[in-house]
């Protein structure tokens, strides 16, 4: 909510800083190190700017809490910029592959990388895995998606800056055609990456139901609430990295109404104390007249 937005904020201006710093690096060093899939990692850096740009304006709307025309609060802004992000990493893998596919197929176009080009991708690698490790260690904290997507976004760099190590390593001892292919395998990855993203946006934005697991953990606190005899018609939906469900318990018909709501306050309040993804139960009551429920 609110109160993780300066942490969201703070990891997501640390990785634009690394991003833009790394692009540049990479880029320069694979055009005078003469090395296509460096040029190619160092775009891809130069892309991750505009995620970073992305994340953190989600990550600001995002956080704030519910008002009169959001009154679900706004986390699937976080969700849509998910998505954003992965249809940008879809075109970038997409321009690469083209590039380094039309490279192999004239061979006079193939580049001869040296020590500079493998350099810059080992320094890549190691501030990619450092930032990687951080940003996930926040998104985990936040409970944010966005932010893992993007710490994720990280650790793709770092395998892609490693795939670089190959193919320049490679021309270097007498493979020409290494660095076209290893750029091919970089723009897989990077389009693989998001496909995940656009992927996992989707199943959250046609309000798909929480696993089987996660379904299990919930009925089995609403079940050791006392009083709960059974329940129907509970359903889940992701927004943002949280859980929001609704739910029906049954519970003895000769009881006052009161007392009836009291259990159905209860099992509100253990349901948001001991499940750390729900942020918000909507819990109705009816009388138990048979032991069957809705899956």
């Amino acid at each position: 909510m609110i109160e993780h937005w300066p942490a969201k904020r703070r990891v997501t201006v640390v990785g634009a800083v690394w991003n833009l710093l790394l692009g540049i690096g990479k880029v320069i060093a694979g055009i005078l190190g003469q090395s296509q899939a460096l040029v190619v990692d160092g775009v891809h850096s130069f892309s991750d700017l505009v995620s970073d740009a992305v994340v953190l304006g989600a990550a600001r709307w995002g956080s704030l809490e519910a008002d009169h025309n959001h009154q679900y609060g706004h986390a699937r802004i976080e969700t849509m910029a998910s998505a954003l992000v992965g249809f940008l990493l879809l075109g970038v893998a997409a321009g690469f592959l083209i590039d380094a596919v039309g490279r192999l197929l004239e061979p006079d176009r193939l580049q001869q990388p040296g020590l500079l080009a493998l350099a810059a991708a080992v320094a890549s690698v190691v501030v990619k895995e450092v930032l990687f490790h951080y940003t996930r260690r926040v998104a985990r904290k936040t409970d944010s998606k966005l932010i893992e997507a993007n710490a994720w976004h990280h650790r793709s760099d770092a395998y892609s800056s490693i795939v670089v190590i190959v193919g320049v390593a490679g021309v270097m001892i007498g493979v020409a055609w290494l660095d076209s292919a290893a750029a091919i395998v970089v723009a897989a990855m990077v389009g693989w990456m998001g496909w995940q993203f656009v992927a996992s946006a989707v199943v959250e934005l046609v309000d798909t139901a929480i696993p089987e697991r996660e379904r299990r953990e919930l009925v089995s606190i609403i079940m050791g609430v006392d009083g709960v005899r059974d329940f129907r018609n509970l359903r889940t939906r992701r927004m943002g990295g949280a859980v929001v469900m609704d739910v029906t318990v049954l519970l003895d018909p000769d009881l006052a109404l009161e007392q009836a709501d009291l259990i159905a306050a209860r099992v509100r309040r253990r349901l948001l104390e001991q499940s750390a993804s729900v942020a918000d139960v909507v819990v109705s009551i009816a009388p138990h007249i048979d032991r069957q429920h809705s899956p």
